[in-house]
């Protein structure tokens, strides 16, 4: 079974990561195939995160972000498998 996650929120984004850095000077890992991100409120125990959400498509980020923004609750959310970082 795979493991759910929780989101309460998207609280920034979506944001087009190739307009916010530049890559020489990029000090984090972002995932193969991704550009754009969300910053979401998760649940981790008993505990609200900040998590960043990728996605390949800015429509697939607003996608996301619309979806999780349409709902009074906390959205679970199958959690995504490891991607391969760049």
């Amino acid at each position: 079974m795979q493991k759910k996650i929780k989101i309460w929120a998207v609280t920034e984004g979506p944001f087009d990561v190739e307009v916010l850095i530049d890559k020489e000077d990029y000090p984090y890992t972002i995932p193969e195939n991704c550009r754009y991100f969300t910053v979401c409120k998760v649940e981790e125990g008993d505990k609200l995160v900040e998590k960043e959400f990728w996605f390949p498509e800015e429509q697939d980020a607003y996608k996301f972000k619309h979806f999780v923004d349409s709902h009074m609750e906390a959205v679970e959310v199958d959690e995504p498998a490891p991607v391969k970082m760049v």
